[in-house]
């Protein structure tokens, strides 16, 4: 299945498919169906972390949850091979690169592995890709293919997971 995201709208052949609301001051996000009728949240959650590991990404969880029930799915990021900061050391200019989550989607583990800045892939083992996202370039957007049976919303969650893991790797100005 082919789906296009321009502007937070997910398209299907021509069509709204979904729209992911953001809020100003948190990275909570919500997508909406067509009509506007809430069907999920998506948001980061900061666990307890030892004084010595504080920043460490690994004490974060992004959860997507329809209403109050459990989360549909959990995302735990992780560092870039050869960024872990309790293997290499934190660096000096730079805050060490995210560039994975594993995620939980129902009972089922995937993998969710930024290969660039414009590139994701969610896999379910490393020779089956269930959902692939790539930048459109000048033309913006995000071009998405499904293969597995994901329903609009969840595609949308998926795709704000990779967003917050660009926001992992983003500078930081004090």
């Amino acid at each position: 299945m082919k789906y296009i995201m321009k502007a937070g709208v997910l398209y299907q052949e021509n069509r709204v498919a979904a729209r992911i609301k953001s809020s100003l001051a948190s990275p909570a996000k919500r997508v909406l169906s067509a009509e506007g009728h809430l069907l999920l949240q998506t948001d980061i959650c900061n666990m307890e972390a030892p004084s010595d590991r504080q920043g460490d990404v690994r004490f974060r969880t992004y959860t997507m949850t329809a209403g109050q029930e459990e989360p549909l799915a959990i995302a735990k990021p992780d560092y870039a091979e050869g960024d872990d900061p309790m293997a290499a050391g934190w660096p000096f200019c730079r805050m060490p690169r995210v560039d994975r989550a594993q995620v939980q989607i129902g009972g089922s583990p995937y993998c969710l592995t930024m290969q660039n800045s414009q590139n994701y892939l969610l896999t379910e083992s490393p020779q089956k890709v269930a959902v692939q996202i790539l930048h459109r370039g000048l033309v913006g957007g995000w071009d998405i293919e499904v293969d597995e049976d994901f329903s609009p919303e969840l595609i949308c969650g998926i795709f704000i997971f990779c967003r917050y893991i660009e926001l992992e790797n983003e500078f930081l100005i004090v």
